[in-house]
């Protein structure tokens, strides 16, 4: 092998470092989320025995606003390189839309039943879960990934008791809507040192 050959564990690095470059041009719309997600949670905690209409109102308004965040993270992030693409924002795009399909069909299925309901809910936890994981390992970011199996395991326990779930939907939601928005603070102002950062090198965001 030449000596400018690269190694794959030098390409593997120099991808991650792209993808974190690129994420963290729009560190502020991760904080927005995180804290979006946080004032969503606590104001489901302060306000409890809502109906199902509220429930199902405040959820997709929730998914709306996620979603619509993740877009424009997606649309608006520039990498902090000049001529260098944007890897990783396919899955950004892949997770706002998602989020907003939720909202819609939330907003348009009122009638469903509540067991339905709460099952739309843990697959959209899920399956936005796993992109946030994949996101996570491009990135090499602990707590996106962490962020990713939250979802995925608050889902799971929704769909394999949706009955308690939905007593518990409002309740679970917020735990996880306040721990991930935490983690999404953290994760963003990770990102906004690595795009202040004056010297381009490699990025370990936690």
């Amino acid at each position: 092998m030449s000596a400018t050959s690269a190694s794959p564990s030098n390409t593997d690095a120099d991808e991650r470092f792209r993808v974190v470059r690129a994420l963290a041009g729009g560190w502020w719309l991760l904080l927005l989320r995180g804290i979006v997600s946080i004032l969503f949670g606590v104001f489901a905690f302060l306000a409890p025995g809502l109906g199902l209409a509220v429930i199902l109102g405040l959820l997709a308004a929730w998914l709306a606003l996620d979603g619509i965040f993740t877009l424009w993270h997606a649309i608006t992030g520039r990498p902090a390189m000049l001529g260098m693409r944007r890897p990783g924002t396919g899955w950004l795009w892949l997770d706002g839309i998602l989020s907003l399909i939720g909202a819609v069909v939330l907003l348009m299925m009122p009638l469903a039943s509540a067991i339905v309901l709460v099952l739309m809910v843990a697959a959209w936890l899920i399956v936005t879960g796993i992109f946030r994981i994949v996101l996570a390992w491009n990135s090499g970011s602990w707590m996106l990934g962490l962020w990713g199996v939250l979802g995925i395991l608050t889902g799971v326990w929704l769909a394999i008791v949706p009955g308690p779930g939905l007593l518990a939907l409002i309740w679970v939601v917020a735990i996880q809507a306040v721990v991930g928005g935490i983690l999404l603070i953290g994760f963003a102002m990770r990102l906004r040192r690595v795009h202040h950062d004056p010297v381009p090198g490699p990025a370990q965001p936690a």
